[in-house]
């Protein structure tokens, strides 16, 4: 979740001009975790991450808004993503329903 939310805000801050910087953490993790169900939990996220790294290299927006590229990536994951797995597609609404939540705001 954290790295999706990462390349969507990277993607978005691209199209409207805006500075990324990133570097290193500002919270440390030193507690322990198991990392054999970490794994089993993130499989699919890592070997997904062959074809979904390109497509936000790729992925084209011509909104002039943050809310607006948001939607509109919705729509590229619908598109683009739902072949890899039909997890996207739930994905690509599940992004649409939190866009219309801060619009309603």
């Amino acid at each position: 979740d954290d790295m999706w939310a990462g390349w969507c805000a990277k993607t978005i801050c691209d199209q409207l001009g805006y500075g990324v910087k990133t570097g290193v953490p500002y919270i440390r993790h030193e507690k322990a975790s198991k990392w054999q169900s970490n794994f089993r939990k993130e499989q699919n996220g890592i070997l997904w991450q062959e074809e979904i790294i390109p497509f936000f290299e790729d992925v084209s927006l011509s909104s002039s808004s943050a809310i607006n590229c948001y939607y509109e990536l919705a729509d590229e994951v619908e598109e683009n993503l739902t072949e890899i797995d039909e997890y996207f597609d739930e994905l690509s609404n599940g992004m649409r329903i939190w866009a219309n939540l801060w619009e309603d705001k």
